[in-house]
C-alpha cells in the first residue's frame, strides 16, 4: 500500500474535495456529475491520505473507507481497485487498470488495458483519458470531463457479453468466447499482461499533473470587517427609542464628527439612509449627508 499521511474524518476529506471545480461541473458524457459527499464520507469513516509516487504494481484495499491518493499515481504494471472509493489527485498511469465501484481521477488516466467492472458508480476522469482498449462489464459508467481517447471500446450493455469475452480473447486472456469469466481470472490475466510488458516508458513515467486555475472554484470575495464605530452606530439606532427627528438632531450632534473619517463614511450613509426613512425628514437628512461629506 501506499504511505499513508494521515486518516481524514469525512469533514477533513470534504475540505479536501471542496476547492475543485470539477466536483461543481456536471459531465458532457453521461451528464452525470460525481458524487463528492460519497468519496468524502467514506462508508461513514472518511478516508485515508496516501502519498502517490511511483510504484511496481498496486492493489487498493483499504476497508476503513475512502482512499485519497496525493499526487500522481505511475504504476508500471497492473492497478486493481477491487471495490473501493478512490479519488486520486494528480494523473494515474499504467499498463493495465481494473475497477470496480469508484474511481475518480483529478488529472490524466494513461492505460493500455482498462477494465471497469459493476455499475454502482464507475470511472470518472475530470482530465483526459487515453486507452488504447477498454471493457466496461455490467454497466460500468466510464465518464471523461476532458477528451476521451479510446482505441477500441467494449459494453456488454450494448454490445452483448458475446462481444466481451471476444475483446478477452483479443487481449489473450481467454481462449474460448463462449466462456464465461469470472472477475478474479481477468485481474490475475490483467496482471500477467501487464508484468509481460516491462515497466512504463520514461517519457510516460514523467509526466505530472499541473493544475490550472480554471481547476479550482473561486473563492468568494472575503468582505473587511465592519469598523468598530458602524458597529456601534447600527447598535445606536437598534437600541435608541428616540422619534426620527430626535435621531436626525443626535447624529449630528454626537456623531457626524466621528463618522467624518473617508474609511467610513460612505458605509455610515448608507447606514442613516436605511434608519432615517420618514418621507418628512427626507430633506434634512440629505442636508446631514451632505454635510457628511
Amino acid at each position: 500500500m501506499l504511505p499513508l499521511q494521515r486518516w481524514l474524518s469525512p469533514e477533513e476529506a470534504a475540505e479536501v474535495l471542496r476547492p475543485y471545480a470539477a466536483f461543481k461541473q456536471r459531465s458532457a458524457g453521461n451528464g452525470m456529475d460525481v458524487d463528492a459527499l460519497v468519496l468524502s464520507d467514506g462508508f461513514f469513516s472518511g478516508a485515508g491520505l496516501f502519498t502517490g509516487g511511483r510504484v511496481s504494481s498496486l492493489m487498493l484495499e483499504n476497508t476503513r473507507g475512502s482512499t485519497f491518493i496525493d499526487g500522481d499515481l505511475v504504476v508500471d504494471g497492473w492497478f486493481e481497485n477491487p471495490g473501493g472509493l478512490v479519488f486520486v489527485r494528480g494523473n494515474l498511469i499504467a499498463h493495465t487498470v481494473y475497477t470496480s465501484e469508484y474511481l475518480v481521477i483529478l488529472g490524466d488516466l494513461r492505460v493500455r488495458r482498462l477494465f471497469g467492472e459493476d455499475e454502482p458508480l464507475g470511472t470518472c476522469v475530470f482530465g483526459d483519458a487515453y486507452v488504447e482498449s477498454a471493457i466496461f462489464s455490467h454497466n460500468h459508467q466510464f465518464n471523461v470531463w476532458g477528451t476521451a481517447h479510446l482505441g477500441e471500446e467494449v459494453h456488454d450493455e450494448v454490445h452483448g457479453r458475446e462481444a466481451l469475452q471476444q475483446r478477452l480473447v483479443d487481449w489473450g486472456l481467454l481462449s474460448d468466447p463462449r466462456q464465461e469469466v469470472p472477475s478474479d481470472v481477468v485481474r490475475h490475466g490483467l496482471r500477467g499482461l501487464a508484468e509481460s510488458w516491462g515497466p512504463l516508458s520514461d517519457e510516460l513515467a514523467s509526466l505530472r499533473y499541473t493544475p490550472k486555475p480554471s481547476d479550482f472554484v473561486a473563492e468568494p470575495p472575503v468582505r473587511p470587517p465592519r469598523p468598530d464605530i458602524i458597529l456601534e452606530l447600527e447598535q445606536w439606532f437598534a437600541t435608541t427609542t428616540l422619534p426620527q427627528r430626535q435621531q436626525l438632531e443626535a447624529l449630528r450632534t454626537q456623531w457626524l464628527a466621528r463618522l467624518s473619517d473617508s474609511t467610513v463614511r460612505a458605509e455610515a450613509q448608507r447606514v442613516i439612509r436605511k434608519h432615517i426613512n420618514s418621507k418628512k425628514l427626507i430633506t434634512d437628512r440629505d442636508v446631514l449627508l451632505q454635510d457628511l461629506g
